[in-house]
């Protein structure tokens, strides 16, 4: 109870909600522009055959905005998006993180061996290879495999990577796209 008293008590507990609600609302504001871009580019799309570059552009930073709105409001990140960061470029793309550290397979769900020092895993028991004169398959099938990484922290989420220019491009002035 003492934990729930400090917690209450705490500014950065209050100024983390009062973040978590402005995020939420300008979530909606998101969603809406995504939806407007959607009806333009369905309109791009039936007159000219093509999508606009340009609105293709800002609905990619608005997705990856969202992106990083769902990741804080959530608890998932605790990097506060625009405007406390860069606002994402129109043509960042999301890449996953490499795996940081082994996975265990444990077949039967239970959880990883408490001693196992991080960095390394811990041997998961090796079933007995089935008899060739097994009579009929069990009726049952087993559970399927939990993955379980040998840490259970919040990792830091992947980065977002932003386009390289060409050293021979003057700069995009929303012309038409290089061939």
């Amino acid at each position: 109870m003492n934990t729930f008293r400090d917690n209450v008590t705490d500014p950065d507990f209050w100024l983390r909600l009062l973040y978590t609600l402005l995020f939420a609302l300008a979530w909606q504001v998101v969603e809406l522009l995504l939806a407007v871009i959607l009806v333009v580019q369905i309109l791009f799309r039936l007159f000219t055959g093509r999508p606009h570059d340009q609105v293709a552009g800002l609905g990619n930073s608005l997705s990856q905005y969202a992106w990083q709105m769902g990741r804080y409001v959530s608890g998932a990140s605790d990097q506060k998006p625009w405007p406390f960061n860069d606002w994402p470029a129109a043509d960042a793309e999301w890449q996953p993180r490499p795996p940081q550290g082994p996975v265990t397979v444990d077949p039967q769900g239970a959880p990883a061996a408490a001693g196992t020092p991080t960095g390394t895993a811990a041997a998961a028991p090796v079933p007995p290879v089935a008899e060739a004169a097994q009579s009929e398959p069990p009726m049952v099938e087993p559970d399927a495999p939990v993955l379980r990484t040998t840490d259970d922290e919040i990792q830091p989420e992947p980065p977002i990577v932003q386009p390289v220019p060409d050293e021979g491009d003057p700069g995009e002035t929303g012309g038409e796209p290089k061939p």
